[in-house]
């Protein structure tokens, strides 16, 4: 055979290659897409986002369902949704940047800032961000009648600390010996921030965050704002005809800094894009929000409480807003949110440059786990099928 002819075939090979790639790439796709839209056939969720980006750029962005079940108008990639406790990792480096501008450091203890919330002299700041302050969580209000009741008021600063000093228990642990989620931890991290920065923590974010990151739809939200897009949250009801009923009202200022953000899917992955790509933080301040907090004595943390899908007992590796660890024998970093009428996660693969980001207007659903696990495995399986098409990184053993 001529050494023309053997380029040629050559040449062939790898076209049919690219080809049966780009065709399983597909497939994987379409899976995404079916999954997605049994989760709204099936009365699991009204609408559904979802977008997966690779190196800046999105591999897919689509939406499915309704943002709005009385309108019926649809879903979209720039439908702005609740995100719940994703929030945190916007907290968290809005507090690193301040540790950049030499307003505080991390291993400050709160009585520095804060000095009249008890024990504040006996936790830190790195503790309250990788949720190893001991302190509780304001949320836990029983019976479920009194916590609506008191996320409808409205809160400003002093009330919000008011609030705060009188979760119960205040703490559950001594400081730094052992991990437990607290929501209170981070709105007192807020509070922290408009006491530093001279504005409120959402503008702060606005003018560090948001903007920086091109973050076009992203905000601290308040209902009194007129934001284009804005999705409808709902919570199950098998006996509505539409199978869900309007979620319950929640002023945003309940939430405060550990929840409050109102963004879209591809703002999300625009948002880690940027984080992990330098543009937000020094390498120093990133490689500490990207290490896994440790006890007192240097041993790793175990939950002290089930939280989420982490058992009591369960050994933790949490940063500084995001939570550490493998995903389908990938290294990762996560977070989920739930609040009134909605859920959501975003998840990276920083190795790979793989963003990917899901929400949901729905909460509480009990059957929805297990179908949205399969949903982010599918996104998983996708995403890399087409970063080995394009010859990227390879698949791991």
């Amino acid at each position: 055979m001529s050494r023309r002819a053997a380029i040629g075939l050559g040449a062939g090979a790898i076209v049919a290659s690219v080809a049966s790639d780009a065709s399983a790439a597909a497939m994987l796709w379409s899976e995404v897409d079916g999954r997605a839209r049994t989760l709204v056939r099936d009365g699991l969720t009204p609408g559904i986002a979802l977008s997966v980006m690779w190196n800046g750029r999105f591999l897919y962005s689509r939406g499915f369902g309704f943002a709005n079940l009385e309108t019926q108008t649809p879903v979209s990639p720039t439908s702005v949704f609740k995100i719940g406790s994703v929030t945190k990792q916007f907290t968290a480096a809005a507090l690193l940047l301040l540790a950049e501008d030499g307003k505080l450091s991390i291993d400050d203890t709160l009585s520095t800032v804060l000095p009249d919330f008890p024990r504040a002299a006996e936790i830190t700041f790195r503790q309250m961000l990788n949720h190893t302050s001991g302190l509780g969580n304001y949320t836990d209000i029983q019976p479920p009648e009194a916590f609506l009741q008191a996320a409808r008021r409205d809160y400003d600063g002093k009330s919000q600390f008011d609030l705060m000093t009188a979760t119960q228990p205040l703490f559950i642990a001594e400081p730094g010996t052992g991990w437990a989620y607290s929501n209170t931890a981070y709105v007192l991290l807020g509070l922290v921030i408009a006491k530093l920065s001279g504005v409120s923590y959402g503008e702060f974010y606005r003018r560090r965050l948001f903007d920086r990151a091109g973050l076009r739809d992203t905000a601290v939200d308040l209902a009194t704002v007129v934001a284009p897009r804005r999705v409808s949250g709902y919570t199950p009801n098998p006996a509505a005809a539409t199978g869900f009923d309007n979620a319950s009202f929640i002023s945003m200022t309940f939430p405060g800094a550990a929840g409050s953000i109102r963004s879209t899917s591809e703002d999300l992955c625009r948002w880690h894009a940027a984080l992990l790509r330098g543009r937000i933080l020094r390498p120093e301040s990133l490689r500490q929000m990207l290490t896994p907090g440790r006890l007192k004595d240097g041993t790793r943390p175990v939950a002290l409480v089930a939280a989420g899908q982490l058992g009591k007992g369960a050994g933790v590796d949490y940063g500084f807003g995001l939570l550490i660890g493998p995903f389908e024998g990938r290294a990762s970093i996560d977070h989920q949110g739930g609040i009134n009428g909605f859920a959501s996660e975003l998840r990276s693969f920083p190795s790979e440059g793989v963003t990917m980001s899901v929400l949901l207007n729905t909460d509480g659903n009990a059957r929805l786990g297990p179908f949205a696990s399969g949903l982010m495995d599918a996104l998983v399986r996708a995403a890399f099928s087409d970063g080995r098409r394009a010859g990227q990184f390879r698949e791991k053993a």
